[in-house]
């Protein structure tokens, strides 16, 4: 301000008149057209990759979806163990994976028990009529026994308490 030879000495009057011949020259100054967003950017469509395209489809169809746990069980859950989340879809898929969790558990389970019985009956060596059933008819129990080493498959290891022994 100083290099262009202006008097630094003013007075508080003087001041304001410069500053409200500054404003007047802002004003009358043409001001540029804005230009739009449309102007400014022009976005490509980029297709989605295989992996984006796969997740959209899957979003898509857990919309209409209702698991077997429902979201506000799979909800307390999370927030019980401190996960907070506002996305429905997540929540949604979150239960859809532990449906699948528990279901490959239960079968694991219920082919140990076929396998179980399948043996019992080849090592008694002889059966009665009412256990030559079809196997299809056959109702199966989800038993301890059965559990234990299916959820050992998954990880999960499960002992009996020692008042049940």
């Amino acid at each position: 301000m100083a290099s262009d030879g202006e008097d630094l000495n003013m007075t508080a009057s003087e001041s304001e008149v410069s500053a409200a011949e500054n404003e007047t020259d802002i004003e009358d100054a043409p001001v540029p057209e804005l230009e739009t967003d449309d102007d400014l950017v022009e976005v490509e469509a980029v297709p989605l990759s295989t992996d984006e395209a796969e997740m959209e489809e899957l979003l898509t169809q857990l919309e209409d979806y209702t698991p077997t746990l429902p979201d506000a069980l799979t909800l307390r859950i999370l927030n019980s163990s401190g996960f907070g989340s506002v996305d429905p879809r997540i929540v949604r898929i979150i239960s859809v994976s532990a449906q699948k969790f528990i279901s490959d558990i239960v079968n694991d389970a219920l082919q140990h028990c076929k396998t179980r019985t399948t043996n019992i009956q080849h090592s008694s060596g002889h059966s009665s009529g009412k256990d030559k059933k079809n196997p299809k008819d056959r109702k199966y129990t989800l038993a301890m026994e059965d559990l234990v080493p299916a959820l050992a498959d998954h990880g999960i290891t499960m002992r009996k308490p020692q008042y049940f022994v």
